[in-house]
C-alpha cells in the first residue's frame, strides 16, 4: 500500500493528494481509490440547528463502486498502512470542511485510541490544523469505542489534544470499553451515547427510566450529552446542511413534546388523586392525635398502596411500616434482613430530604426500587409538625398498579 507524503515527516500528511488511496497488489497493478468527506450535522436541541459536523470517509475505486469507511480501512493492512490512511482521512476531512466556508460549526473527527498514543510519530495534528486554516477549538476529538490496555497513555494523549485547544469526545458510551471509568479518567467535554442504547430506550420501560439517570450522572461529571445526530435529521453528505432545514422538524417535536408533557401531568394527577386525598385525610387525623394505625387506614385500603410508614425529622422510622396485606415484601422471607424497623433511617432519600425541605407539601418520587421490596414503587411523603418537631408522612404504591397497562407511566414519553 502507498499513500501521498511522507509519513515519518513534520506534518499530519502533505495535502497535495490527500483524495487519492493506492493499494498494492500481489503480482498485480495496483488499485486506486478516490477519497470523499461526507459530513453528519450534530444538532443542539436547545439552539435547533447545527452546531457541528462529524467527518465521515467514503471512497469508490475506478470502476465507479462506492466503500464505506470500514471497507476503505480494511484495504490498508494493519499496523502502520491502516494508522497512516487513518490520519490521512482526517486531514482530507479538515481540508474540505475549510472550503465549504463554515466560520461557526466544530468538526468532530474520529480517532482510534492506539493512534492517539502515538503522538508525533506521524507528524503533528496541531500542524495540519495551522496548515488548513482550521483552528483547534472548533476541533473535536472523539475517540471511538475499542479496547485498549494503557489507559494511562491515553489519558496523556487525550490532555495533549486538549492542551493544544481541542474538545474531547467519547464515542459509543454504554457499549463495549466507553464506560464509565473511561468516563472518569478522560473527562470529556462531549459523550455520544451508543446508538442501541437510544434505540432501547424508545421499546423498553426499564431502559427509559434508567436513561435520565444516565444523562443525569454524565452531567455532574461535567460532560454534555444534549446533542442529536443521526440519519432521523440528516443523513451524511459532501454538502453542510442547512441551518434552517430541519426546523419543521423541530417545531413538530417540541409541539409533541409539550402535548404529551401536558399528558402525562393529567395522567398523573388522575392515577395519585385518590391516594393523595386519603394521604391529606391521614395527616389531619395524625394532627388531631389519632394512633397511626387508624390514620393510614384508608391509604391501606386502596389498591395500589404497599405500605405505610412515619419518620421523625432525623430520618429515622418510628415503628415498623403498616403493610397492606397483598404486600409481597410482607410474604417474602428472602426481604427479612432489609425489612423496615424502628430506627431505619431515610434521611438520605429524596422522598424524605424534599418532604422535609417542603413541609405543607404532598411529594411524588419518580418509580424506583424500593430498599422495603422486590418491585417498583412510587412513594408519596408529606411533611408535618407533631409535638413542637417535624415528621414525615410516607406511603409507597405500587408502580406496575399504578401505572396499569400504560408501562410508561411515571416517565416523558420523548417523541420520535
Amino acid at each position: 500500500m502507498s499513500l501521498p507524503g511522507n509519513a515519518t515527516g513534520t506534518t499530519d500528511l502533505a495535502p497535495p493528494r490527500l483524495d487519492t488511496l493506492f493499494v498494492e497488489a500481489e503480482g498485480g497493478s495496483p488499485s486506486e481509490f478516490r477519497l470523499f468527506s461526507h459530513f453528519q450535522p450534530i444538532f443542539s436541541l436547545a439552539h435547533r440547528r447545527p452546531v457541528g459536523y462529524e467527518g465521515l470517509i467514503r471512497g469508490t475505486d475506478s470502476n465507479g463502486k462506492a466503500y464505506l469507511a470500514t471497507e476503505l480501512l480494511a484495504k490498508a493492512p494493519a499496523g502502520v498502512p491502516r494508522m497512516q490512511l487513518d490520519r490521512q482521512c482526517r486531514a482530507l476531512h479538515v481540508r474540505n470542511f475549510r472550503r465549504l466556508g463554515d466560520e461557526d460549526s466544530w468538526l468532530f473527527l474520529n480517532v482510534d485510541p492506539y493512534i492517539a498514543v502515538q503522538g508525533l510519530r506521524f507528524g503533528s495534528f496541531a500542524q495540519m490544523l495551522e496548515e488548513n486554516g482550521l483552528p483547534a477549538h472548533r476541533v473535536a476529538v472523539e475517540l471511538i469505542e475499542t479496547p485498549f490496555d494503557d489507559e494511562k497513555r491515553l489519558v496523556a494523549a487525550v490532555e495533549h489534544y486538549r492542551t493544544i485547544g481541542c474538545l474531547v469526545v467519547i464515542d459509543d458510551f454504554g457499549a463495549g470499553f466507553s464506560n464509565f471509568d473511561r468516563i472518569w479518567r478522560l473527562k470529556p467535554d462531549i459523550v455520544k451515547i451508543d446508538r442501541e442504547m437510544t434505540r432501547r430506550v424508545t421499546v423498553e420501560p426499564l431502559a427509559r427510566r434508567m436513561f435520565a439517570g444516565i444523562i443525569s450522572v454524565l452531567h455532574e461529571s461535567g460532560a454534555d450529552a444534549d446533542l442529536m445526530q443521526g440519519n432521523y435529521f440528516a443523513s451524511p453528505a459532501t454538502q453542510l446542511q442547512p441551518e434552517h432545514a430541519c426546523d419543521d422538524l423541530f417545531v413538530r417535536l417540541f409541539r409533541n413534546f409539550r402535548l404529551e408533557t401536558a399528558e402525562f401531568y393529567d395522567q398523573r394527577r388522575v392515577r395519585l388523586q385518590p391516594y393523595i386525598a386519603a394521604l391529606a385525610d391521614a395527616v389531619l387525623a395524625l394532627s388531631a392525635g389519632a394512633d397511626r394505625t387508624s390514620a393510614v387506614r384508608a391509604l391501606l385500603d386502596l389498591d395500589c398502596t404497599e405500605r405505610c410508614y412515619l419518620v421523625a425529622g432525623d430520618g429515622s422510622q418510628i415503628g415498623a411500616s403498616a403493610e397492606t396485606e397483598r404486600s409481597v415484601a410482607v410474604r417474602d422471607r428472602r426481604l427479612t434482613p432489609i425489612r423496615p424497623v424502628t430506627g431505619t433511617n431515610w434521611q438520605t432519600k429524596p422522598f424524605f430530604r424534599r418532604a422535609i425541605e417542603a413541609p405543607g407539601k404532598v411529594q411524588i418520587t419518580r418509580p424506583y426500587l424500593s430498599a422495603t421490596g422486590p418491585k417498583l414503587c412510587v412513594t408519596l411523603s408529606y411533611a408535618l409538625s407533631l409535638n413542637g418537631s417535624y415528621h414525615v408522612v410516607c406511603v409507597d404504591l405500587d408502580f406496575a398498579a399504578l401505572a396499569g397497562d400504560d408501562l410508561a407511566f411515571g416517565l416523558t414519553k420523548l417523541p420520535l
